[in-house]
């Protein structure tokens, strides 16, 4: 991979495509809003700039290498106070990493070391802060579950949630900084107070969903809560079972449900 892939998805909102994580660019009458970062291999602000020449304000909705790690191209990046130690983690991750990125981005060596070295500025967010880009008003809404710190990018004008991994089809709750699934089920339930704010969820790794994707996930959930038992998943990386129920599929560890 050379370069991102640059798609408009409607007006005024772009994605940029990162390998498989999806960036989106939100453009207002005075400013332009970035939310998530991918993996920072590549220069984003550069792929920014072509798509807008107005001031950004970026926002990763977690801390996870491949959301949160083209940053440092930017001024200054928000991002949750409960991800920080998960971002620190994960910059040593980077290390760990770097053939295969440096392999699939073609990187030079020069630039590899700059990608392992780099780190951004960041400012800490909350849920219920709002980011007024000129003629749309975005508001950030807690996410809690795939990471303790997950947050969402609420855009009223265009009717949609941008979600990160929050809420995603594919969802990860397996993982040591999950929260239990009792927990996110607190999250979603929370979620759909304002449903009607929405007709569509643009999420973290190339696809979307209809705003009815919420009552698949939050029947998902209860069904493991009930009982219900998933899978083996099959990743040799990260232990877990997975359950699928419509659109749904829920990675989780069965000693960490409630």
């Amino acid at each position: 991979m050379s370069q991102y892939t640059i798609t408009q998805i409607a007006p005024q909102v772009t994605t940029i495509v990162d390998d498989d994580t999806s960036i989106y660019v939100v453009e207002g009458d005075k400013a332009a809003i970035v939310i998530d970062t991918g993996y920072g291999c590549l220069n984003l602000k550069a792929a920014v700039e072509e798509i807008t020449p107005k001031p950004l304000i970026v926002v990763c909705t977690h801390g996870h290498i491949d959301h949160a790690f083209g940053a440092h191209y930017f001024d200054k990046a928000y991002i949750s106070r409960e991800d920080m130690d998960l971002y620190e983690e994960h910059r040593k991750i980077k290390y760990y990493v770097k053939d295969e990125k440096k392999a699939a981005y073609n990187l030079s060596d020069e630039q590899l070391k700059q990608w392992c070295e780099s780190t951004a500025n960041l400012e800490f967010i909350t849920p219920g802060k709002t980011f007024d880009i000129g003629g749309n008003i975005l508001e950030v809404i807690s996410l809690k579950g795939h990471t303790a710190g997950s947050i969402g990018l609420l855009d009223r004008k265009h009717r949609i949630l941008f979600s990160g991994d929050g809420i995603i089809s594919h969802v990860w709750m397996q993982l040591k900084e999950s929260t239990t699934l009792s927990e996110y089920l607190k999250t979603v339930k929370a979620l759909k107070s304002y449903c009607n704010d929405f007709d569509t969820i643009y999420m973290g790794h190339k696809n979307h969903e209809a705003a009815s994707f919420i009552d698949e996930l939050e029947a998902a959930i209860n069904d493991i809560l009930s009982g219900s038992t998933g899978k083996p998943y099959n990743n040799r990386a990260f232990y877990g079972l997975i359950y699928k129920r419509g659109r749904c599929e829920i990675v989780y560890n069965p000693e960490r449900i409630k």
